[in-house]
């Protein structure tokens, strides 16, 4: 048995791609590899004469000549039936590959035996053979993949697997990789990721490198893929194709089956700033627009509040006096994280959101968006796309590399960023605690917001806690909530606060698996 099966189903490739391809096969510095190719009834004679030639030459190159032409589907999986390897490679007639991808994808299966699919990083290669578009993918990450195929090539599946999904399925013509990753990725007892460029994706007229648009059926297939993917994991959802290639998915109160009561914690000292010109109390506009806007069916808002040693609050305001507002005084000198704490242990709420009161409701159903994503298993976290005042992009979640920071801020809030990293959900280190959602079980499993910290981190802290027991943070840009960047205290910080950290996770420094110089 082989180590390797490359399937690759083939129509029409240029013959220099072909050949192109053919030969990156033969110089495998690896040699235990058998390639399964289905001709899927070209029409151009040189695809035949070029595909004898080599078999000719090579015994490990096994050609299929279909009668007639049955599509990408029906050829792809003819070439799974015929493969007989452990692993099966899945290699598109007019790419290439590395000379040591196939060496390098044995070493990562052999350093753990669990791994049943492993993908790579690619770039794209052009008619006159230059790389240009390196794309530097994260480490695996479910809730990505549900709007984006970003593992794409090189994908390598485990043969047991495969024939325990059911190989590729009719209907999916155009994303039949993508539907079948989602499904491995379902049932895989581990997926590995080699950081490492080992596939080279061919740019020719006609394909989905070069124009995104020049398949728009692939990408009502991707659709039905992301759709029938949340049909399995019982997760309800509205599924919307965006750029060609990126799918948004959206909740709704009506869609939840459960509706958990949200408890959504303000600290304030009551401070007024300017918002569009207009002199306002923040927290008082925080709370009127949350009220009048959200609709989320079950939520409370918890206020608390800076109040003096003499009972007075530190800047008076009012709140309007409704059954699902609360106020909670906090008479200790600063520390956002113990006001954080103060607030949850106050609350009800099966899901809690810390939020700033520097803050507006940009999107009416922001709750359902956040509380949606629990739906998905390991989720401890959830973020939302934060702008600023004039629209630019305040925070698309927080990266550790090189040090801690809010990815892209300052960019456009409508650039859907490089790989489209913007428009979809994902998985990311931290949120800031400007907004962030998550489980009040969690909060209790990790011991809270650390109060060690006084001005900073503390979020971050809490999110990479979150981390140590398998919950994932998520990033999600279909809620969307405006933040005027630290009108009520100002940017400050403490030197304590960056030495706490450094302190507790200084090994992770400028590490960050899911932002890879791309954001």
């Amino acid at each position: 048995m082989p180590r390797f099966s490359i399937v690759t189903p083939v129509y029409n490739p240029p013959a220099k791609a072909l050949k192109a391809c053919i030969k990156s096969v033969r110089k495998q510095n690896f040699d235990d590899w058998e390639w399964c190719i289905v001709d899927d009834c070209s029409t151009q004679p040189h695809v035949r004469r070029i595909l004898s030639r080599f078999a000719a030459k090579d015994a490990r190159i096994r050609v299929m000549h279909r009668s007639q032409n049955g599509g990408i589907v029906a050829a792809s999986q003819d070439g799974l039936d015929m493969a007989i390897g452990e692993f099966v490679a899945l290699l598109d007639h007019d790419d290439v590959i590395a000379k040591h991808a196939l060496w390098r994808v044995n070493e990562e299966l052999r350093s753990d035996e669990t791994i049943d699919y492993l993908y790579t990083d690619e770039d794209k290669i052009d008619a006159q053979g230059r790389h240009y578009d390196v794309f530097r993918k994260p480490e695996f990450d479910p809730i990505r993949l549900r709007g984006q195929n970003y593992c794409c090539h090189f994908s390598v599946f485990r043969n047991s697997l495969l024939d325990e999904i059911g190989g590729f399925r009719e209907g999916f013509d155009g994303s039949q990789d993508y539907d079948l990753i989602l499904r491995a990725t379902e049932r895989a007892r581990k997926v590995a990721h080699i950081p490492r460029i080992l596939y080279h994706w061919r740019v020719v007229p006609g394909s989905a490198a070069g124009d995104v648009h020049a398949k728009p059926y692939a990408y009502d297939a991707g659709k039905k893929a992301v759709e029938s993917h949340f049909a399995r994991q019982g997760i309800s959802a509205t599924v919307a194709k965006l750029n060609p290639g990126s799918y948004q998915h959206r909740f709704n109160s009506t869609q939840l089956s459960v509706k958990p009561l949200v408890s959504i914690v303000i600290p304030t000292r009551g401070d007024t700033s300017r918002i569009w010109g207009a002199a306002t109390c923040m927290v008082e506009n925080t709370v009127n627009t949350i009220l009048k806007k959200t609709t989320y069916p079950s939520f409370e808002i918890v206020v608390v509040r800076d109040v003096n040693t003499d009972g007075t609050m530190v800047h008076p305001f009012n709140v309007p006096n409704a059954k699902n507002v609360s106020c909670i005084d906090f008479y200790e000198d600063f520390n956002i994280a113990a006001k954080w704490n103060v607030g949850v242990l106050a609350s009800r709420g099966e899901i809690v959101v810390v939020l700033d009161d520097d803050t507006q409701i940009a999107s009416p159903d922001w709750l359902e968006q956040l509380v949606g994503q629990f739906q998905f298993r390991n989720v401890g976290a959830v973020g939302p796309l934060l702008q600023l005042e004039d629209g630019r992009l305040y925070s698309a979640g927080v990266s550790l590399r090189p040090k801690p920071r809010h990815v892209s801020r300052g960019e456009s809030s409508n650039h859907i960023g490089w790989m489209g990293i913007h428009s979809v959900a994902r998985t990311v280190t931290a949120v800031g605690g400007s907004c962030m959602a998550f489980r009040r079980s969690a909060f209790d499993e990790v011991g809270g917001f650390s109060e060690n910290y006084q001005y900073m981190y503390a979020d971050i802290d809490f999110c990479l806690k979150l981390n140590s027991i398998n919950l994932a943070t998520v990033w999600t840009p279909e809620a969307k909530v405006y933040h005027f960047d630290a009108r009520t205290r100002g940017a400050s910080t403490a030197d304590g606060d960056q030495t706490q950290f450094e302190k507790r996770w200084g090994r992770l420094s400028g590490q960050d698996a899911y932002t890879r110089g791309n954001a």
